[in-house]
């Protein structure tokens, strides 16, 4: 009977140890993203919705004097009335053809207006938007200020009021395109992800409702979604972290009344992939800066709110000013589109010129739970 005792304490003890030795090793897995949680919970998501921040209010209201023009309508602006009449008959429909989808799309050297829309900020056939007329926008105060004045940091601006009163709200980008066909045409939430899909991650969580420091990572993924019938994305999967440290950041957080808010984040990129544009598998990255996020932790499992962010103005609406057959086809003016963002950009001024080069603006985001892993490769590479 001793003898038995003792096999089964030596049974113990070497289970014991593979035990201890498994969790040692899944505590140093991915280097500095995955260090050892801090104590408490740790939750994750899978950001599956986010869009422009483009707030639905009264439409009257908010674009008084309608949609933005398209190219085709901007082109007919510029002729006298006659001329229109002349060019819209059927027989002259290739020579109206011509007119708006090469000649007036096209500037010096062969530039077209979604190729290259900054060679047109000159060009007075593409003047800028006339903008959001309303109040009420989406986000938060990025500038510190209550009137929107100029500082070290930005250039002078209108502010919004958020929509349950928020004062000093910054989204600028709103104001600049909340009124554009290809933009709010969309239509409100659930509209297409404009971004790929992120992820998520509050550690340390010792009350889900009140916790005065968490930590909040912020990765994509290398792993694509798995969808239900419905076409969206499956809560409670496993996603892998990216490997690529430009797009995994780390901030810290607190959580007050079950909302999350996040410290500033100088710097943040989120990937975006698109397989059938372009060269297959061609990869962008949009650029966040002196980001903010809050987001509820809501009572069946998801998350909701909003990311305020600083954009560069050359990095909204990449994929889309690739060529030719975004003014000519899609009908989008991209050399008014980024007139518009160039006079009503509020961060980051150029040092030499004053002129400033990023635009504020907001996300409104959703996410469901999910697991997450570590990059492919790291348990054994340790980076």
């Amino acid at each position: 009977m001793q003898h038995l005792i003792s096999r089964v304490s030596r049974r113990g003890r070497r289970t014991g140890g593979l035990l201890v030795a498994l969790g040692l090793a899944l505590l140093v897995v991915g280097g500095s993203t995955f260090r050892a949680a801090p104590q408490g919970q740790t939750r994750a998501f899978l950001i599956a919705r986010s869009d422009l921040g483009i707030h639905y209010g009264k439409f009257e209201e908010e674009c008084p004097q309608g949609f933005e023009m398209t190219v085709e309508e901007a082109y007919l602006a510029s002729k006298t009335p006659q001329e229109r009449e002349r060019l819209l008959r059927p027989e002259n429909a290739k020579e109206y053809g011509k007119g708006w989808k090469d000649d007036f799309i096209t500037g010096p050297g062969g530039e077209n207006v979604c190729n290259n829309p900054k060679s047109f900020l000159r060009d007075p056939r593409h003047p800028p938007y006339r903008g959001v007329q309303s109040k009420v926008a989406y986000g938060m105060n990025l500038d510190g200020t209550a009137d929107g004045r100029a500082t070290s940091n930005s250039c002078a601006h209108q502010k919004f009021v958020g929509e349950n009163g928020e004062p000093a709200i910054d989204n600028q980008l709103f104001r600049a395109v909340g009124c554009a066909k290809n933009v709010r045409g969309l239509g409100p939430p659930p509209s297409p992800v404009r971004i790929d899909p992120f992820l998520v991650e509050i550690r340390g969580i010792d009350d889900p409702r009140n916790d005065d420091h968490v930590e909040v990572g912020i990765y994509s993924s290398d792993d694509t979604p798995l969808q239900g019938s419905d076409g969206k994305p499956l809560a409670n999967q496993t996603l892998g972290v990216t490997r690529d440290p430009r797009w995994r950041t780390t901030v810290a957080g607190r959580i007050v009344n079950g909302q999350l808010t996040t410290d500033v984040i100088e710097a943040l990129s989120v990937r975006q992939v698109l397989p059938t544009w372009g060269l297959f598998g061609q990869t962008y990255s949009f650029e966040f800066h002196r980001a903010h996020l809050k987001l509820s932790l809501e009572p069946d499992g998801t998350v909701k709110g909003v990311m305020a962010s600083y954009r560069p103005i050359e990095n909204i609406f990449t994929v889309g000013r690739c060529c030719k057959g975004t003014a000519s086809t899609a009908n989008t003016d991209c050399a008014s589109e980024h007139k518009t963002l160039a006079l009503m950009a509020d961060g980051y001024p150029d040092p030499d010129t004053g002129q400033c080069t990023m635009i504020s603006s907001a996300s409104n985001i959703a996410g469901i739970p999910v697991f997450i892993a570590p990059a492919r490769g790291e348990l054994s590479s340790g980076k």
